[in-house]
């Protein structure tokens, strides 16, 4: 199937974890959600109630990872929602043997490219390139025939952000991913909406 750039897709990261506060890399390693992760679920939740009715034609997808699940529990109470499908292709970016390492090692590794457009095609051992997961993401929006809100992650949203954008590779490594912030993506467009100012 093509991509139809029609289709809305709202992003969401999942909540803080505490490898996220320590700057640790977790790529496919599962992890929990901490205290401030929690409340940043239950604000972005309470968020997206205040336009339920919006998201009723909305398909709920999120990857199989426990933070993002932990997060989607608090979308689907305040929505009303039980229908949800786990996704493997919007799993986090596999960082190989990076994974658990912090992330300032990485930068100063000799391995790791200084450049932006050589991080885009940069592959860690045993893990995967930003390139690969934009592949893996458009294979996913291949198969979507309906407004879609997906629960996911830091690295993999920036692939999908930066397909949908049709950005260059430099451009897509630099993106922001926000926790406790929603993004909505549609005909090239990124449209972050923070849950603060939602509920205001």
């Amino acid at each position: 199937m093509a991509i139809d750039p029609a289709l809305p897709i709202v992003f969401i990261r999942h909540g803080e974890t505490d490898w996220n506060r320590q700057g640790l890399i977790q790529g496919s390693i599962d992890t929990d959600l901490n205290a401030t992760g929690h409340a940043q679920a239950k604000a972005l939740a309470a968020a997206l109630s205040v336009h339920a009715a919006e998201w009723a034609g909305y398909q709920i997808i999120v990857s199989p990872q426990r933070r993002a699940r932990q997060t989607a529990e608090y979308v689907l109470q305040a929505l009303a929602r039980s229908d949800i499908s786990s996704e493997v292709r919007v799993r986090e970016l596999g960082f190989g043997i990076w994974e658990g390492k912090p992330f300032w090692e990485l930068k100063d590794s000799p391995v790791y490219p200084a450049d932006p457009e050589g991080r885009f095609f940069w592959r860690p051992e045993g893990g995967e390139s930003y390139e690969d997961g934009v592949a893996r993401v458009n294979d996913w929006r291949a198969t979507l025939n309906r407004p879609t809100l997906v629960i996911s992650h830091g690295a993999v949203g920036r692939c999908l952000m930066g397909a949908v954008a049709g950005l260059a590779p430099r451009e897509l490594v630099s993106l922001p991913t926000p926790q406790g912030a929603y993004c909505r993506l549609q005909q090239g467009k990124i449209d972050w909406f923070d849950a603060m100012d939602v509920r205001a």
